[in-house]
């Protein structure tokens, strides 16, 4: 996500509590400042939270199905949600149950009953920290040159979302892509224009992706990857096609090229199926695969696995 998105956007607070009042109280805080989730127990603030990935989770101790210490132990040992911060609500302060909290993994504790001007600003506090974190770590899974996620995104991303595949029996298709003859590009053109190039098909594939959990990144030198949770064959197949046809429409002159007169693009399609998981590095061979066979066939040109 862009930096700007991530200073623009709502930020959102999941409260895991069964006390209806506690969720009215922070609601009247708040008056729309965050967006509020909220659940009733353990099990379901769990799943509410690999769904929504919220900023912060106020974790109440004391719930029926499972107590917030054991709440909290699972989403630390989850990959979906360790990272995220979580502030205990409780009644009880000994020094014993903060440690224990504390242990566990969270960043805080907020005693009950609740003070809404020191609860405003202990979260407000504990939000800024975490938009400042996303910040850096968003300028980290940036390519310099195309402004695109990076290889390490990507890594990152895919594994993420093999596991929500899994998880919710979804398929994840993923598209690998390479400028065809772009070592005759650069020889021809200059490293300068080769690296205009490279940020215009960047930006060209961007433009074609609608939905927040789908991604762009520079997988290679020339190579571009993108990544569609919950996307089909046949609609994989569909966007791939535009991406190539809308990257043959900018028209940038390369008269060393093989397929064409222009910059085109060798499309490989892959896709982990709902009810046959796959690896990464299986995924990632099927699409380089179909890419391969792109190239072998002509270029310029879109191939998917049967």
């Amino acid at each position: 996500m862009p930096i700007e998105a991530i200073q623009l956007r709502q930020q959102t607070v999941l409260i895991i509590d069964d006390d209806p009042i506690v969720v009215d109280i922070m609601e009247t805080v708040f008056d729309g400042d965050l967006r509020i989730l909220t659940a009733r127990n353990g099990r379901a603030g769990i799943a509410m939270a690999c769904a929504e990935n919220p900023d912060l989770i106020l974790l109440d101790v004391r719930m029926p199905d499972m107590d917030g210490y054991e709440t909290c132990r699972l989403l630390k040992s989850m990959a979906e949600t360790a990272d995220i911060p979580v502030i205990f609500l409780t009644a009880r302060v000994e020094t014993e149950d903060e440690f224990k909290g504390l242990e566990l993994g969270a960043i805080d504790y907020i005693a009950k009953p609740i003070v809404p001007q020191i609860v405003r600003a202990r979260i407000q506090n504990h939000l800024t920290l975490k938009r400042q974190r996303d910040q850096l770590a968003n300028m980290s899974m940036i390519d310099g040159l195309t402004g695109i996620a990076n290889r390490r995104r990507f890594d990152d991303h895919i594994e993420q979302e093999l596991r929500r595949g899994s998880r919710n029996k979804a398929p994840l298709s993923l598209l690998l892509m390479d400028i065809d003859d772009f070592k005759a590009y650069n020889d021809t053109y200059g490293h300068a224009r080769g690296d205009d190039c490279l940020r215009t098909v960047a930006q060209e594939i961007r433009n074609f992706l609608r939905r927040p959990s789908d991604l762009v990144a520079r997988y290679g030198g020339e190579e571009f990857a993108v990544v569609l949770p919950d996307t089909p064959p046949e609609a994989a197949l569909m966007l791939a096609e535009k991406i190539r046809i809308g990257i043959e429409k900018l028209n940038i002159p390369h008269k060393a090229a093989r397929a064409a007169d222009h910059v085109t693009v060798s499309i490989g399609a892959a896709m982990c199926p709902p009810d046959e998981p796959m690896t990464k590095a299986q995924l990632i061979e099927a699409a380089d695969t179909q890419l391969y066979a792109s190239k072998r066939a002509g270029r310029n040109r879109v191939t998917q696995a049967a």
